[in-house]
């Protein structure tokens, strides 16, 4: 007696088609959710700002809007760049070595000689912009009060820029940012440059 042949082996499978459509609505969505609740930022420099001191014109007697301007347009554009060998440090824009253009290089162990450096942005302080010619105050928009300042003869007498290489470790800079802003000398701490700001490398 024969059987029946078996239809497994004769019947074509059916190709089924899959519904992709309710997978593209959920990624449309999300990307539409995303797209609305994303911070679109676009950075082109960091500018490091130590936390402002408040205070009040001492013994002024003039109203804010009176106090004195300062007609110092000249700048020293200081820099600091933390390259694989060193500091490099530049005034005036300068590149090439000389009393302008120095270099501090790492200590025997590998690692940045900070003290060096602060030492010489002091001597840099000290020869090259000189003492305060007085003080000035500009309005906080934070605080809604005075903050007072120095004023050099050079408008840039607080303020230095630093640039680090891609891989440069971020406390290295953090680091070189504390020694730009003062250095101690016989247990006094004097203020060298406390607005930091960082830029790209050259």
């Amino acid at each position: 007696m024969a059987f029946k042949p078996s239809q497994k082996h004769t019947r074509e499978e059916e190709e089924a088609d899959v519904n992709l459509m309710p997978m593209m609505n959920i990624v449309c969505s999300l990307i539409a959710l995303l797209m609305g609740t994303a911070q679109m930022t676009e950075i082109s420099m960091l500018e490091y700002l130590p936390p402002a001191e408040a205070a009040e014109v001492e013994d002024s007697g003039a109203p804010p809007s009176e106090a004195p301007k300062w007609n110092n347009d000249a700048t020293i554009d200081a820099l600091v760049n933390i390259a694989a060998t060193g500091f490099q440090v530049s005034l005036f824009g300068k590149t090439e070595p000389g009393p302008y253009f120095f270099e501090v290089p790492i200590l025997p162990g590998g690692e940045y000689d900070f003290q060096t450096l602060s030492n010489r942005l002091a001597q840099v302080k000290e020869n090259e912009i000189g003492a305060a010619l007085g003080i000035d105050s500009v309005l906080n928009e934070n605080t809604k009060r005075m903050d007072v300042f120095e004023v050099f003869r050079y408008r840039d007498g607080r303020e230095i820029s630093i640039t680090a290489l891609g891989q440069t470790p971020f406390q290295t800079v953090v680091a070189t940012m504390d020694a730009c802003r003062n250095v101690k000398i016989d247990g006094v701490t004097k203020e060298l440059f406390p607005v930091s700001m960082l830029k790209q490398f050259q």
